[in-house]
């Protein structure tokens, strides 16, 4: 061990002011450089061996306090192959892993103790055995009926069967249903739970999709107090509250939406001055005037805190007759709004911006597709009759061009991973998987949406307002070391640390090639999740912006929501726009609960966001399901020891393909470089794969009811 390393490393960690750092980070700090920088890991691993440090959350390093014998709480996270890992509540503390035969009667997402113990595997973590279960995740599982008549939990992960008590309830073994439990395993007698619903034969479309609801949690119908406030709620303002708003009924705006679109919370229009300069007026329901704090109505619209859009119909964080009806830009019609005015130079540098309470009225309400004819086909414009509106198009596409290209030259990173719609018929089965566009005529929207987040943001930074910023992260050293070891082995080679303008050059190298989607996927993997957090030093790592919230979608996002609702406490009285500073400002203690709102936004964020891909999972197949081919070409997406990750092309349905079936095939699971020679190994080793490679497979079973794919190799394509 390298003495002076060891004492530097020592007073480091030791320090009281001494923020948790990664390898490379710390020898950083202690100004080690690249040349001994082997020799400073290598003291790091015999400190860690010695137990004198300790490995931290995300691969930090601080000072050793969890030995043997050590208790620690936590979320128990349970992988399919049967062992553990707690999530420490403690969130500075590392993942501890915890072996099959030590997890006892705890299942996963159970809050649990557990005592540290000895340390194994390659990276000397400590293991950890559970002592006993705090908290069980949730009363409720989904399982199903077993011949026996017992219900088995539809999560592998939960390995208990469930004695089902006496009911009335008629099913049979074919069904899944929603067991309350009310023994559980490890408690005395034998694990028993009372049936709640029968959600239907196992495998059917709509079982599947109230299974996957059901295992979150997901929010049901609204509840009839919120529903009688809905209907009290007032439509009209008195001639006061329309004197606090700016009318801009004569303006010409417009919505821009997906066809199939049944809300519009935002719209456009387009002035120019006498001076030249463009201004554009982003428009936005304005929701928090019908939903106030301390309703029932804003409770739930909290609890929820975002709608979930799945393939057959949405979740809404609000009743339909908020979100269809009284808080949607409809045409025509005079509606509550907040806008924002952006103003722009020639060269598409903002100059300035205004924030309002308005009135407007949607002079057309646009799809996406009509847009972008009308922008290339100059008959198609000569035909609609309304050259105001035809001469904004144009004017908001040009300035939105020039948006978007400052902001890639700008070194945001916009990862090509492309999005698809699953068509449901009218039967409810899906027949069907369609290529969501992103061309210019949505472009259009997103540009100046940007452009009004990130104005809001920093009029609330600039005036301290309490509100849930929009913060993303760096990826972590350990993410980037791993993202260059992958991008390497396929052939795109790249060293830490992480640089912009590299990462959008691989990104624009892969466009169009079979590994295009593994490489984006690779680094949207090594970025951190995005979050809302009141956090005004972090900014938003991806899009390359200082300061950034969601101010754009307050009927679905209640994050927006709040944003309006901390707007409107700082109107003063009989104003209709807010100044550029507040003369008085928040009291601090209005932070109090911002953090703890955040966590749970962010929470409902991820669950919603697990919701809609697990059921275009399951979509995706049943589409394949229905087809008499069986021979694909799949995209490897993963390579392990244990197997290759496969990904059907133009289904997206991925499985794994065990190593066991390739070395039959006289293949191995070696990862190998694109371009290179292959040498055999020692023995003469066998072939191995490449991320991103196309290979020959054949289905050989779809099992909805557990919804896996099993899949055989047939060759290189």
């Amino acid at each position: 061990m390298n003495e002076y390393f060891s004492k530097l490393i020592l007073a480091e960690l030791a320090k009281p002011k001494y923020n948790p750092s990664r390898s490379r980070e710390l020898a950083r700090d202690l100004g080690v450089g690249d040349k001994d920088y082997p020799e400073f890991r290598d003291t790091i691993q015999e400190l860690l061996d010695s137990e004198k440090i300790i490995r931290r959350k995300g691969g930090r390093w601080g000072l050793g306090e969890t030995g043997d014998g050590k208790e620690i709480t936590g979320t128990l996270s349970i992988a399919r192959a049967g062992f553990g890992f707690l999530l420490p509540d403690d969130n500075t503390l590392d993942d501890l892993f915890i072996p099959e035969e030590k997890l006892g009667s705890a299942l996963h997402g159970d809050k649990v103790k557990v005592q540290v113990e000895e340390r194994c595997g390659s990276d000397y973590r400590r293991t950890g055995r559970v002592l006993a279960v705090l908290e069980r995740a949730s009363p409720r599982i989904v399982a199903f009926v077993t011949p026996e008549g017992h219900a088995r939990p539809e999560d592998p992960k939960n390995p208990f069967d469930f004695l089902i008590e006496r009911t009335d309830l008629k099913f049979s073994s074919t069904d899944k249903i929603l067991l309350e439990v009310t023994v559980w395993p490890g408690e005395g007698g034998e694990p028993s739970g009372k049936v709640l619903e029968i959600l239907g034969p196992a495998g059917d479309p709509d079982t599947e999709t109230a299974a996957i609801l059901h295992s979150y949690n997901a929010p049901g119908l609204f509840s009839k107090e919120v529903k009688d406030e809905v209907h009290a709620l007032r439509r009209n303002l008195t001639p006061e509250e329309k004197a606090e708003r700016l009318d801009l009924t004569k303006l010409v705006t417009f919505t821009i939406d997906p066809d199939t679109a049944r809300d519009y919370d935002d719209a456009l229009s387009f002035q120019i001055r006498a001076d030249g300069t463009r201004v554009v007026g982003v428009h936005i329901a304005d929701v928090s005037w019908f939903v106030r704090p301390g309703t029932k109505l804003e409770e739930e619209a909290r609890e929820r805190s975002t709608s979930i859009y799945l393939p057959e119909r949405v979740i809404p964080m609000l009743p339909e007759e908020l979100s269809n009806d009284l808080c949607s830009l409809r045409a025509d019609e005079d509606h509550l709004t907040k806008t924002v005015f952006l103003h722009y130079d020639q060269k598409g540098e903002r100059t300035g911006y205004t924030i309002h309470r308005s009135l407007i009225r949607s002079a057309k309400r646009f799809t996406y597709g009509e847009v972008k004819t009308l922008l290339e086909d100059e008959a198609k414009a000569a035909e609609f009759g309304r050259d105001d509106v035809i001469s904004s198009l144009r004017s908001l596409h040009e300035l939105a061009q020039q948006l978007r290209q400052r902001r890639l030259d700008n070194g945001c990173i916009e990862l090509e991973l492309g999005e698809y719609k699953i068509v449901i018929d009218e039967n409810g089965h899906a027949s069907g998987i369609e290529k969501c566009e992103h061309d210019f005529s949505h472009q259009l929207v997103e540009e100046f949406m940007l452009a009004a987040n990130v104005a809001v943001a920093e009029w609330s930074a600039n005036n301290s307002l309490p509100v849930l910023h929009r913060v993303h992260d760096s990826p972590g050293e350990d993410e980037v070391e791993s993202l260059a070891e992958f991008l390497t082995a396929s052939g795109y080679p790249f060293k830490p640390p992480f640089r912009r303008d590299r990462i959008n050059a691989i990104i624009a190298k892969t466009r169009g090639k079979p590994e295009e989607h593994s490489i984006n996927l690779a680094i949207l993997k090594s970025f951190r999740q995005a979050i809302y957090a009141p956090n005004l030093d972090t900014g938003h790592f991806a899009l390359n912006f200082p300061r950034y919230l969601h101010f754009t979608s307050p009927i679905r996002r209640y994050p927006d929501l709040h944003l309006h609702q901390a707007l409107d406490a700082v109107f003063s009285p009989g104003a209709d726009k807010l100044p550029k500073k507040l003369k008085k400002m928040p009291k601090k203690s209005e932070m109090k609960n911002l953090e703890s709102l955040g966590f749970h936004t962010s929470g409902r964020e991820r669950r919603a966001m697990k919701i809609e891909e697990e059921v275009k999972d399951f979509r995706r197949l049943e589409l394949l399901s229905t087809l008499d081919q069986k021979d694909f070409v799949g995209v490897i997406t993963g390579i392990r020891k244990f197997g290759i990750f496969v990904e059907l092309k133009d289904y997206f349905v991925e499985s794994m393909l065990p190593r066991e079936m390739l070395e039959k095939k006289g293949f191995s699971t070696r990862e190998e470089v694109p371009g290179k020679k292959r040498h055999a190994d020692k023995g003469g080793s066998a072939p191995g794969f490449h991320l991103g490679q196309e290979v020959k497979v054949r289905v050989v079973e779809i099992d909805l009811s557990k919804r896996l794919c099993e899949l055989e190799f047939v060759g290189l394509a």
